[in-house]
């Protein structure tokens, strides 16, 4: 059941809210991430930390972990976030928390790491019942432009099976994904996907896979079926049983099961 390993998935998995030049530098959600050691190591997506051109944001070390219990206190917050490996191939970012940085923060108060998701390399087959946790459809605005603005965080937990195994998008060379029978949105990139059976982690959320689907009962003028795009119909998911990956990851002595 998801409840059996859900509340430890939730302390671990975080927002990530960066600078937003469009609303003067205020922090504003970009997407998920969660801890997969007690000493600080933390993944997201590469993409929610990269800029338009593909590079690391420089204000990287301006971002912000928030829960929604806790977006607008000081105390309760995470901050201190450093770049540690990107995997382009992979769209996944790895970063790290600095624990004696944070450790006077309210959510810290006597607790000696921090909370986290043992990483798997298992095999999830098609059928396999997995999970999502995460921040889709968070939002933002001003109320006081330069002086006060305003987080609204949507932590949804998402069921699911794994749909398939192969991804026509990316070829049999390339990285391992998942397709899930169920869509994520827009801020669950990042997040984790946990086999519901042991509360691991065994991919990543990394993108979406938009449908385009011709509808027989509308026509164009010259009788064609005209096609309606579905952005996301099914979610893609980057699978953590990668070489390189699991290689950095046992260099830092981060678990692995």
């Amino acid at each position: 059941m998801i409840k059996n390993t859900l509340s430890n998935v939730m302390a671990a998995t975080f927002c990530i809210e960066l600078p937003n030049t469009k609303v003067g530098g205020m922090p504003t959600p970009a997407g998920t991430g969660f801890f997969i050691s007690p000493e600080g190591w933390f993944v997201t997506a590469a993409h929610v930390i990269l800029d338009k051109n593909g590079s690391t944001r420089k204000d990287l070390d301006r971002a912000v972990l928030i829960k929604e219990q806790n977006a607008h206190d000081y105390k309760k917050i995470c901050q201190h976030v450093s770049l540690g490996h990107i995997f382009p191939r992979l769209d996944i970012a790895l970063l790290k928390v600095d624990f004696e940085k944070n450790s006077n923060k309210e959510w810290l108060n006597k607790k000696t790491e921090f909370p986290f998701i043992k990483v798997s390399t298992g095999h999830l087959e098609m059928g396999d019942e997995v999970y999502s946790f995460g921040y889709p459809l968070s939002s933002y605005g001003i109320i006081k432009p330069g002086e006060l603005g305003y987080t609204k965080l949507s932590p949804r937990v998402t069921s699911a099976i794994i749909s398939s195994n192969f991804d026509t998008n990316m070829g049999a060379g390339g990285p391992k994904n998942y397709v899930l029978d169920k869509a994520l949105n827009y801020g669950n990139s990042g997040g984790p996907i946990i086999a519901t059976e042991t509360g691991h982690a065994h991919a990543i959320c990394s993108r979406f896979q938009p449908l385009v689907i011709p509808q027989q009962h509308l026509k164009d003028n010259n009788g064609n079926p005209i096609p309606i795009m579905i952005p996301s119909l099914y979610g893609v998911v980057s699978s953590f049983n990668d070489k390189e990956f699991i290689g950095v990851l046992m260099s830092r002595d981060i678990p692995v099961d």
